[in-house]
């Protein structure tokens, strides 16, 4: 039997935040597609994946793609090399330097990952996103190779927010 996703008290938290208003830079789901965390739970407790991506040490990431038409949310990620110096901004996340993309429009995208720690109990989420799969930001404490991989993918990309 396969085991069934689940959110703790502080992923619920984090999670939440791509499902707000798009004041934070980085992706979000439609309200009419995912009103709340637990509009996608429901959604992933019932449909398969695409594809699964294994990260070492734990972490799984599960990619899906809606149909019919449907739009999972706005795409919160770019290549750097996409964006001129002058829409390139820092901020400071979860007491991390990241660099932001200023863009005049997020494009909608269809696609989704949700990346998840398998325990015991089942999959507990870590994160959501719209888009498409993009490698978590280097931490230490990663394999050494993963970090390594993690910290060439963010020197490479961007998330995104819209312009005010």
């Amino acid at each position: 039997m396969p085991k069934e996703f689940y959110l703790t008290p502080s992923s619920r938290r984090h999670l939440e935040r791509h499902f707000g208003d798009g004041a934070l830079a980085g992706s979000y789901f439609m309200k009419s597609t995912f009103e709340t965390p637990d509009d996608l739970l429901l959604f992933l407790q019932k449909t398969s994946s695409v594809t699964v991506i294994k990260q070492p040490p734990s972490t799984i990431v599960f990619t899906y793609t809606l149909t019919n038409g449907r739009m999972a949310g706005t795409v919160g990620i770019m290549q750097k090399r996409s964006l001129s110096e002058k829409d390139l901004v820092h901020e400071i996340r979860e007491g991390f330097t990241i660099e932001v993309g200023l863009v005049d429009q997020l494009e909608l995208t269809a696609d989704f990952c949700v990346v998840a720690s398998e325990t015991s109990k089942g999959l507990s989420i870590i994160t959501a996103f719209p888009g498409n799969y993009a490698r978590p930001f280097a931490q230490k404490g990663q394999p050494a190779k993963e970090y390594a991989l993690n910290k060439q993918f963010w020197a490479e990309h961007v998330l995104l927010r819209k312009k005010s």
